[in-house]
């Protein structure tokens, strides 16, 4: 089977994906107008590539293409579900091309060719279909190199979540719309973010492309009035009984219709030519469509149950007009917030005469005054509070002829903004896991929280949970290390935005310090034991910078310390390079550290009972000596038998008994100052050995060679024995060194 490729657009004030019409439009095969749909469309894999804009800088990428796939995924009625495949080597790809992934990838250099200069086309979503409409491969490609994008709402650059909910749709089988308000616009400006949300016609698209069960359905057909001729590529909208813009359909090459995927209810159905701001140069070819008619409302009132067809018949238009409404340099839809403040709104068109007359499709919304300037009208809108959200149709009645203009979907009724005032706590662990409290205003149920990398829902398993309209509560997943935004997302789009009010980082624990007190003229070595112990980290005693660490591992931290004041005890914290802490507690004294330098003899007996002489400074007559106490928390150990105090210099000791190898030595004073050092003494086995020899050589009379070596052989012996004694007496234990690498 033959495959080809059709090309979904996202351009700014040009084409924002393939095809464009009011309403879902399905993309089709141009050669035989089959549609376009997945074959397996319960687990359409989607890859979002890390790497992301060179715009974006924190990774916000990824929320905001994942709040799009999930605002795609909870449409009700359809068989239809993305899945992300978020596994690291998926998202380091970047062969776009391969039909293996289906990748949202920024183009930052038109690697891809799709954008040359002066194309401005914002996205594109190139679809590989068979002729009989299956797709095989599809992906998502943002212009980098021509345009600026952001995730912060900013006016100055593209959205990124209302391009990529866009490029989605195209995706998923659907063409443009020309539904003003719809995701499937065509046309994006830099301050626009109202096609975050999907229209109730995206997700007629996909009850349609998809169904997991029947739907409302109607049909007809479009004809001319003055000789009953078909009307091809007529845009054909219903309103539900609230005035809302609820679904629309493009009239074949003979005029005949089906709206598609609508829900019970009773709507009203006109017929509108796409000649502005849509028009059908936006739509992938193959359709017919004609736009010298003028827009034609229908008295009938069409009721129609969950699943049934409802045919309308025959529907018929007038003559062309010279009145239009909506431009494609518009940034559509027009915003009214439902707060009950009167706000100006604006259109622009043709033929918007002097004395014509501007209507809304929601009865219950007030019109206050209206000015026309021929290219464009101004209007006063209040919306009452309240207010459900929703897209809303615009009709001029033009002055002296009567003739009408509509621009569907031309308003689209959001909530007041969510505001964030406060998080608390303002930081928490990159593991996760820390309960976190939102507060601030107009938070509604379905609300979606975003926290670095990190997307939570209202009400899914791990997500958010709407209190009430002034606080959020959820727990944290692991996140990205960083100071992020608070965003809380309205299902609408319209969000609200804490900046820079939320720390993570890798927290570090600690969970032995040892020892806890040391000279005030520095050098006392400190262990820390614990996790999370990073690169990067700081320490710092009572403020003051410890200048020689050594990160032996994540769970252990070596410290010479600097010079501090007598006194504590003081806060000892370590700090990692997000920003993570912990403490404990260290103090100095005046007196000096004990300082182990030399022990002789350097082993002995493991039955103990051996008097040793320890060389050092720093001993007092309280000194305690501790064999093989742990080497990282000073605990644990065998206390020496018995201990001489000599002077500051010399210690005289005798040992435990102990099991045989080789073990560490720990001075401690009475004011907590210690000094241990490793592997300081070896205990010999005492166990003899068996199968009787020894050294000696019977002598054999009339060798008298044999009686030489005998004599030779017992020199040597002495003489290898009195070595070993002196190298008894003369062997040093030096203080343990390590590399140490200063924190910067």
């Amino acid at each position: 089977m033959k495959r080809s490729r059709v090309l979904a657009l996202a351009a700014s004030a040009a084409v924002l994906c393939v095809s464009a019409t009011v309403a879902h439009v399905r993309l089709h095969n141009p050669s035989n107008s089959n549609p376009l749909f997945w074959p397996a469309p319960g687990a359409i894999s989607i890859v979002i590539n890390s790497t992301g804009s060179d715009n974006i800088s924190d990774g916000s990428h990824e929320t905001s293409i994942r709040n799009s796939i999930r605002s795609w995924n909870d449409v009700s009625g359809t068989t239809m579900t993305l899945v992300e495949d978020s596994t690291p080597a998926s998202q380091a790809r970047t062969d776009w091309a391969s039909t293996g992934v289906h990748l949202v990838y920024f183009d930052e250099s038109n690697e891809s060719s799709f954008f040359p200069s002066g194309s401005g086309i914002v996205a594109i979503t190139p679809v590989w279909f068979f002729s009989n409409g299956s797709i095989s491969d599809a992906d998502i490609l943002f212009n980098g190199s021509q345009f600026t994008f952001t995730t912060d709402a900013s006016s100055s650059a593209m959205d990124v979540e209302d391009v990529v909910t866009h490029e989605l749709g195209h995706l998923l089988g659907l063409d443009h719309s020309g539904i003003a308000g719809a995701t499937m616009y065509p046309f994006v400006s830099g301050n626009v973010t109202a096609h975050r949300s999907l229209s109730a016609d995206e997700a007629n698209g996909m009850r349609d492309a998809y169904p997991s069960g029947a739907s409302a359905t109607l049909t007809g057909s479009i004809k001319r009035l003055s000789d009953s001729t078909a009307v091809p590529g007529a845009w054909v909208v219903a309103r539900d009984a609230n005035g809302r813009t609820s679904g629309a359909a493009l009239a074949d090459a003979s005029g005949n219709f089906s709206i598609l995927g609508l829900g019970a209810g009773t709507y009203t159905v006109y017929a509108s030519p796409l000649d502005s701001p849509v028009s059908a140069g936006n739509l992938t070819a193959g359709h017919s469509v004609v736009t010298n008619f003028e827009p034609t409302f229908y008295g009938l009132s069409a009721t129609v149950g969950a699943t049934n067809s409802l045919a309308l018949g025959n529907l018929f238009v007038g003559a062309d007009v010279s009145v239009n409404l909506g431009v494609a340099g518009d940034a559509l839809p027009v915003v009214a917030i439902a707060d009950g403040v009167t706000r100006v709104l604006t259109l622009r068109g043709t033929g918007l005469l002097a004395g014509s007359t501007l209507s809304v499709s929601d009865g219950t919304l007030t019109q206050g005054v209206t000015n026309f300037f021929t290219s464009q009208v101004q209007f006063q809108l209040t919306v009452p509070v309240s207010t459900a959200p929703g897209l809303v149709d615009v009709q001029v009645t033009q002055s002296g002829t009567g003739n009408l203009a509509v621009l569907p979907g031309a308003i689209e009724i959001v909530p007041p903004a969510p505001t964030v005032t406060n998080i608390a706590p303002a930081s928490g662990q990159a593991s996760g896991g820390d309960a976190v409290t939102i507060t601030g205003t107009n938070f509604r149920a379905g609300a979606r929280v975003v926290v670095g990398d990190q997307l939570y829902v209202d009400g899914d398993v791990g997500g958010a949970t709407v209190v009430n309209a002034t606080t959020i509560t959820l727990t944290t997943a692991a996140t990205m290390v960083g100071v992020h935004d608070v965003v809380v997302l309205d299902s609408t789009g319209v969000e609200g935005r804490l900046a820079s009010s939320f720390s993570v980082a890798v927290l570090p624990t600690i969970d032995t310090t040892f020892p806890t007190i040391g000279s005030s003229v520095g050098g006392t070595e400190i262990v820390l034991t614990g996790e999370n112990f990073l690169s990067g980290l700081a320490v710092r005693i009572n403020g003051i910078t410890q200048n020689t660490v050594t990160i032996e591992s994540a769970n252990v931290l070596r410290i010479t310390s600097e010079a501090g004041v007598p006194g504590g005890p003081y806060t000892l914290v370590v700090e990692n390079s997000g920003g993570g802490t912990a403490t404990s507690a260290f103090a100095y004294t005046a007196s000096s550290d004990p300082d182990l330098q030399t022990v002789s003899p350097p082993n002995g007996t493991d039955l103990g009972g051996e008097t040793l002489r320890l060389v050092g400074t720093g001993f007092t007559a309280s000194t305690q000596i501790t064999f093989n106490a742990d080497p990282e928390t000073g605990a644990g150990g065998t206390p020496a038998a018995t201990v001489t105090f000599i002077d500051a210099n010399n210690l005289d000791v005798e040992t435990p008994a102990h099991g045989a190898g080789a073990v560490s030595i720990l001075a401690t004073n009475s004011t907590g100052q210690a000094n241990l050092v490793s592997a300081a003494f070896t205990f010999d086995s005492s166990a003899s050995g068996g199968g009787g020899g020894g050294c000696h050589t019977a002598y054999v009379p009339g060798d008298p060679g044999g009686l030489l070596r005998d004599i030779l052989m017992g020199t040597a012996w002495l003489f290898l024995l009195a070595l070993y004694l002196q190298m008894r007496a003369t062997v040093s234990v030096r203080r343990l060194e390590r590399i140490r690498i200063p924190v910067r």
